[in-house]
């Protein structure tokens, strides 16, 4: 699987901001990765195209804003008419000023990694074509500066930035996020980039600083899950990538997933996917995870 990394990609220096657009066509297809920076993607144009996440699909078209910070794994199916743009930064690096942003739904989201979307394969909001050609222009203006490095082109890009953050986060409407359950995002995003480690419930309960009964609530209210489901489900997800992507056996999958060991994996992967292991390569080997 790959990871992209923000040094590799073409950006002012010493500046955690940058943009990178896929013209339609240039995605590969179930092309499975993750990132070691927040990713804003700007769905530009196409059709029929599906967003695969934790083992999980959405349709998106063309108005659709995603969001991903670091420690999801992520692919598009149906990559052939997919157009979108990337912004890309550093949340831990920018100083982003909060002002009346909390006001606007999404904003929290959009600056703070630790406020994750429990269902990171759906948009998080879609913007109207009046309002995607305004973002979009916004953007391109970001791309020239930081194509051509005109003096000042941080302070201007640092501009643009927090222009596209507003107009993107007022499609998002104006009511805030409850607070209850914005607490459990914390571990969320603690279990979306450590879910292989051994990871105690009173760690996350004091992470989040909420009593054990009422992080239990929220979470599930986020999720859908327990965290330990949640942990279960992302081991699962990750399994079923490398069984169908790589020659690894099973041992060395269950260790690399997190699992004790290779019996334990193959009881819950047969529980919840209704086949083995083996089967499972068997029928997918070299075919887009997706299609499970």
């Amino acid at each position: 699987m790959q990871r992209f990394k923000f040094d590799n990609m073409a950006h002012i220096d010493r500046f955690k901001l940058t943009v990178k657009r896929m013209k339609a066509g240039k995605n590969r297809n179930m092309n499975f990765h993750d990132h070691d920076f927040s990713e804003i993607v700007v769905i530009t144009e196409g059709s029929d195209s599906l967003h695969w996440c934790n083992g999980r699909a959405a349709k998106i078209s063309p108005g659709d804003v995603i969001l991903l910070h670091p420690g999801i794994i992520h692919a598009y199916e149906n990559t052939e008419n997919l157009g979108l743009v990337n912004i890309i930064f550093d949340a831990s690096s920018l100083p982003l000023p909060q002002l009346d942003g909390g006001n606007l739904k999404v904003f929290q989201y959009l600056v703070d990694k630790y406020y994750q979307s429990p269902t990171p394969e759906k948009p998080l909001l879609h913007l109207d074509e009046k309002a995607l050609q305004h973002v979009n222009s916004k953007i391109r203006s970001m791309e020239h500066e930081i194509q051509f490095g005109l003096p000042g082109n941080r302070l201007y890009v640092y501009g643009l930035f927090l222009t596209v953050l507003t107009l993107i986060a007022r499609g998002g409407g104006n009511e805030s996020k409850e607070h209850f359950e914005v607490s459990a995002t914390k571990a969320l995003h603690y279990l979306n980039l450590h879910f292989k480690e051994n990871i105690s419930i009173d760690f996350l309960v004091r992470l989040c600083h909420m009593s054990r009964t009422g992080f239990f609530t929220a979470f599930k209210s986020l999720t859908g899950y327990t965290p330990i489901e949640y942990q279960q489900e992302k081991r699962l997800a990750l399994a079923v990538e490398l069984l169908c992507n790589t020659d690894k056996s099973l041992g060395e999958i269950a260790s690399e997933c997190g699992f004790c060991d290779s019996n334990y994996l193959s009881k819950l992967f047969t529980r919840k996917f209704g086949v083995s292991p083996g089967k499972m390569r068997k029928k997918y080997s070299g075919t887009a995870v997706g299609h499970i």
